[in-house]
């Protein structure tokens, strides 16, 4: 919320990788992340974004949203980050108490792995359209990819 042309400018200069946080369409956004007024953030924060990463040049960043009981369906929050313009998603679930309303249940198992299908089928379309997007869990790049400490131990 507080990126402005400087936190721009000195990100761009100054950082090989910036993370920016978005859990996807205003609705799902919006339920959680609210600024000081209890008013949803997303209208603030997509054009700042979009600035941040317009202006970086080809430099790495990655959008990183989160999953939850509420946004099963998270495909369509990752296709509405594409639809933005940005190429560089991951999409996490969510860690929480399990008694938590937000909390994924094994009743989401079946539609979480179907949302893997849909995932994949469509960013093959969409690289076959010239608008490919990289979705950083399908990644294979041990070396280059985010969280490699992550990946080796795993």
């Amino acid at each position: 919320m507080l990126i402005d042309d400087d936190v721009i400018e000195f990100a761009n200069k100054e950082m090989s990788n910036v993370v920016l946080s978005l859990d996807g369409r205003q609705e799902v956004h919006d339920r959680f992340r609210v600024d000081y007024n209890g008013k949803g953030s997303y209208e603030k924060i997509i054009p700042k974004f979009q600035k941040l990463v317009e202006q970086r040049g080809g430099k790495d960043y990655y959008m990183r949203g989160t999953f939850t009981h509420h946004n099963v369906d998270f495909t369509e929050d990752i296709f509405h980050m594409a639809d933005l313009g940005f190429t560089e998603l991951s999409m996490e679930p969510v860690v929480c108490p399990p008694l938590d309303p937000y909390a994924l249940t094994e009743e989401d198992l079946p539609k979480l792995k179907e949302q893997y299908e849909i995932l994949a089928k469509e960013m093959i379309k969409r690289d076959n359209e010239g608008k490919g997007f990289t979705f950083y869990h399908y990644m294979l790049d041990l070396e280059n990819g985010p969280c490699i400490y992550k990946r080796i131990t795993g």
